[in-house]
């Protein structure tokens, strides 16, 4: 993922070198900046290129007729005719051609994959700024004095060594535009019709910047218009009902059903075709072979890997689409236990279920070569890094639960561990991750929760935990996304989530509760259920029967006495 930053009233990235080196961290492979100036307004594009697409680098900022652009992220639903194209090329090169915003507008509509950007009309003035729908790629605004960034990751102390006054991640609501002249009076273009969520966020940011935002006509995504047409007709709860839910062969009556088959089959599709795009488009080359004309068959993908249903079947798709003769690792975290324990030191939960899908991999799949990764690490250099570098990138999150998370997935993405007894370093350039399955399958002890806890029938229930699974959707940028990208990134590897694509989503989204999961099953069966009939169709017998554990308490990270609402010490 690359690393851009827009300054308005600034004639450089940043006096501090930590924020040009944090921002360098995430695109290796070309940086390059560019100062303009516009009506006695200073401002400076710049950007860290991390090539995924295309032949070869595409530099940026890139600079097209009257528009100069930074782009961060991955388009994948560029026309078949242009394979070799990079998608930051493309994406440019239709700019280009838009002759108001209204074009403009119709571009960003169209556009199928994680992002975060940056346009400029050179003659008008005008500034937009975007993340997708979905809010996958993290983009922060921070304002201070007169002066206003976007930036793909920041360092949370200003010039003077204090934490800067303002700052956000960018709502995905939509594309935002202003005058560079006139930088508190905004124009959004919402993805979606005007809504509670959109007035709340607005007030927020009125609130932290001082800016107006008028919210002008609905851009809909032109993935939203999908007509499903299905009726899905199957309730688990009314299956299970009238079953021995103890049996040992549960999965196997459930996958008699016609109408959960033709479901998990069109589901299969779809997930299939994320999981292809996210691991062919990537260039042929793993980290330390990228400037090698010979054969690579090393890793070019890492999966972040704790062994449970949703990582499992990622690593099994995978396979299917990895050159046969490439390896793909599986990248297991552990960390030091708080307190003293008979039991070996790494082996934590996570790391006990990750060697037991291991195992069911190299069983299914023997002619693939899987390096298992363990990665350990001790309580000093948790504290260490977290101390001096990774509490940089989960701001402007500052909880326990933010640095628990997003230590782990540092760690993790790093992909410095053991691998067959020596010393190993993951060379991928591609990190992939269950990130989105919880959400969307009901994975959470929460949803259990709004299921039994709530006193009402069960279809009362049911609507209960509908309303718990929007909920926590509609708040998975916020909680996850931006966070994510931003540690993961800082290793100089691109994070990808299968589960969080575009008509995936729209798809699952549209069942109901009674379709996603069974809380009259117990913990290992019915969260998540449908996925995990899908995992044992692939053949993942032992893993679809895997308790789900959070990262962080599955890794050892966290302490569960702590509230993981509460501010952490380092942040």
């Amino acid at each position: 993922m690359c690393g851009i930053f827009c300054g308005l009233n600034c004639d450089k990235v940043c006096r501090r070198t930590e924020l040009k080196n944090i921002l360098t961290r995430r695109g290796p492979d070309f940086s390059s900046s560019v100062a303009i100036n516009y009506d006695n307004i200073q401002m400076v594009f710049a950007c860290s290129v991390l090539w995924q697409q295309g032949l070869s680098v595409c530099p940026q900022p890139f600079e097209t007729g009257n528009f100069l652009i930074l782009f961060n992220g991955d388009i994948f639903n560029i026309p078949s005719e242009l394979p070799t194209c990079s998608d930051t090329e493309w994406f440019g090169n239709e700019i280009n051609k838009c002759q108001c915003e209204s074009d403009i507008c119709s571009v960003i509509q169209s556009l199928e994959g994680p992002f975060s950007l940056i346009i400029y009309n050179k003659s008008s003035g005008s500034l937009y700024v975007c993340r997708d729908s979905l809010g996958r790629n993290s983009l922060i605004m921070e304002a201070e004095d007169a002066k206003f960034r976007f930036l793909s990751t920041s360092y949370n102390f200003n010039d003077s060594g204090k934490e800067i006054p303002a700052a956000m991640e960018l709502p995905p609501l939509g594309l935002y535009t202003f005058n560079v002249t006139s930088p508190t009076e905004w124009k959004l273009f919402p993805w979606r019709e005007t809504a509670s969520t959109i007035l709340n966020e607005m007030k927020i940011f009125n609130e932290i910047f001082k800016i107006s935002v008028s919210v002008e006509n609905c851009l809909q995504p032109k993935w939203l218009y999908n007509d499903l047409e299905t009726t899905k007709s199957f309730n688990l709860y009314e299956m299970c009902k009238n079953l021995d839910t103890t049996c040992n062969n549960l999965f196997e009556i459930l996958l008699e059903n016609k109408y959960v088959l033709a479901e998990l089959q069109r589901f299969s599709l779809l997930l299939e075709e994320s999981v292809k795009n996210r691991v062919r488009r990537t260039p042929p080359r793993c980290i330390y072979c990228l400037n090698k004309h010979d054969i690579c068959n090393h890793a070019k993908i890492a999966i972040l890997f704790s062994g449970g249903i949703d990582c499992s079947i990622l690593a099994a798709l995978s396979n299917k689409y990895v050159d046969n003769y490439d390896s793909i690792d599986l990248i297991n975290v552990a960390f030091e236990r708080l307190s003293p324990s008979p039991e070996t030191i790494w082996d934590v939960p996570d790391r006990l279920s990750a060697k037991k899908s291991f195992a069911e991999l190299k069983n299914l799949y023997p002619q693939r070569n899987w390096n298992f990764v363990e990665v350990n690490i001790s309580r000093q250099e948790l504290y260490d890094n977290l101390q001096k570098h990774i509490k940089h990138l989960i701001y402007p999150l500052k909880t326990v639960l933010d640095e628990s998370i997003g230590s782990a997935f540092w760690f993790a993405s790093r992909g410095k561990g053991i691998c067959l007894g020596k010393e190993y370093l993951s060379p991928a350039r591609v990190v992939i991750v269950g990130s989105g399955a919880d959400e969307l399958f009901g994975g959470y002890t929460r949803h259990r929760n709004a299921f039994w806890r709530f006193k009402g029938t069960e279809t009362e229930k049911l609507e209960n935990l509908h309303n718990e699974l929007d909920k926590d959707w509609n708040r998975i940028w916020a909680r996850n996304l931006g966070r994510d990208d931003r540690v993961v990134a800082d290793n100089s590897r691109t994070l990808r989530a299968p589960f969080i694509e575009e008509h995936l989503v729209q798809y699952v989204r549209s069942f109901s509760p009674s379709q996603l999961c069974c809380f009259l099953l117990k913990e290992g069966v019915g969260d998540k259920l449908f996925l995990r009939l899908y995992g044992f169709q692939l053949g993942l017998r032992n893993i679809a029967y895997e308790k789900k554990r959070a990262i962080q308490f599955g890794s050892k990270i966290a302490n569960k006495k702590q509230n993981a609402t509460d501010r952490s010490i380092f942040l």
